[in-house]
């Protein structure tokens, strides 16, 4: 796991990202979705929960996230993670401060849609094994706690 910027993050799942988008689905129907790292939370032993609310959210990029979601959770479509850490307190965006942020690809987890009304959301993400992808820095560990 290391940081990158949003594309390449993407990229790294072989999905292009659309501009400035937060969710694509690749050819093989696993959804990849950003998610911030501030929305996850430890559910029971061995599952880690997204959840995030949506309706204060307008415009192209959160209609191809409630898109991709809905079709996600319709057809039961495994969910791929790029983890945002913001530099910033998301607080702060809402307030129309940018907050620049760092991408992580956590291709350790996979996850299911469990529920999506329209605006709020909640993913269910479960670690799964994976092959080495390189070497890791000094001390890093592949399956490191996300929190």
């Amino acid at each position: 796991m290391h940081e990158s910027n949003l594309l390449a993050a993407f990229a790294s799942y072989r999905v292009r990202l659309a501009r400035r988008g937060r969710s694509a689905m690749t050819p093989d129907g696993a959804l990849v979705v950003s998610c911030w790292y501030a929305g996850f939370k430890k559910a029971q032993v061995e599952i880690l929960r997204y959840e995030e609310d949506l309706s204060g959210q307008a415009g192209e990029i959160a209609s191809v996230l409630r898109t991709h979601l809905a079709e996600a959770k319709t057809n039961e479509y495994d969910v791929r993670v790029v983890v945002a850490v913001a530099a910033l307190d998301p607080k702060a965006v809402d307030q129309g401060i940018p907050a620049r942020a760092t991408y992580y690809a956590r291709k350790d987890l996979v996850g299911r849609v469990t529920s999506f009304d329209g605006d709020r959301v909640v993913i269910e993400f479960r670690r799964t094994p994976i092959r080495a992808q390189g070497k890791l820095s000094k001390g890093a560990s592949v399956t490191q706690q996300l929190a």
